[in-house]
């Protein structure tokens, strides 16, 4: 374990130093990058999964915009999960996802618009753009699934499978894909 921990410390350590690329086999290994297709991975940033529990609401975000609100509004948002890589500005071959924010409940409700569109969804209102992501599976994306507790009102967004099964069993609805991202890497996890 110490020795695990110590190439992992080493490893971090290099990784930021040359700026390595590692990414684990279902990622970018698979799949190279065309400039015809893709967009440029170097690009994408860090979303990640955080949960208020004053408003008894998950919300999918850069870390600056959870950090802003906790500080000027007094918000209560803590971290969860690393959730997936996206874009944070317009690049080619992506569209952008918007959050929208329901009325009665706070749930924060994420959707693609692949068509130029701002989508819409009854009782809720546009907080705009969050990010921009993959329609289709192309680029080694990985699909991300929505999930709805209806009696909760809130959503799970992930990329895990296993994650999006064991949810389904205990009685969240199945909303399908939401968008294609990019993984996070996972080439140094501790056991």
């Amino acid at each position: 374990m110490k020795a695990f921990t110590l190439i992992c410390v080493l490893a971090t350590a290099l990784k930021g130093i040359f700026a390595l690329n590692i990414v684990n086999s279902t990622s970018l290994d698979s799949e190279r990058r065309s400039a015809d297709t893709c967009a440029d991975p170097n690009l994408a940033v860090k979303f990640r999964q955080w949960y208020s529990i004053s408003q008894r609401a998950h919300v999918l975000d850069l870390t600056i915009a959870i950090v802003n609100a906790n500080t000027e509004t007094g918000a209560d948002w803590t971290w969860q999960a690393d959730s997936f890589l996206a874009w944070g500005s317009p690049q080619e071959f992506v569209f952008p996802f918007y959050v929208f924010v329901s009325t009665t409940t706070g749930d924060n409700i994420y959707l693609l618009s692949s068509d130029g569109t701002v989508p819409t969804v009854a009782g809720a209102i546009s907080g705009g753009i969050v990010g921009f992501a993959y329609s289709t599976q192309i680029c080694g994306s990985v699909p991300l699934f929505s999930l709805a507790n209806a009696a909760a009102g809130d959503h799970w967004y992930t990329t895990s499978t296993a994650e999006r099964d064991a949810l389904i069993s205990v009685g969240w609805a199945d909303e399908g894909v939401m968008a294609f991202v990019l993984p996070v890497p996972s080439w140094c996890v501790l056991p």
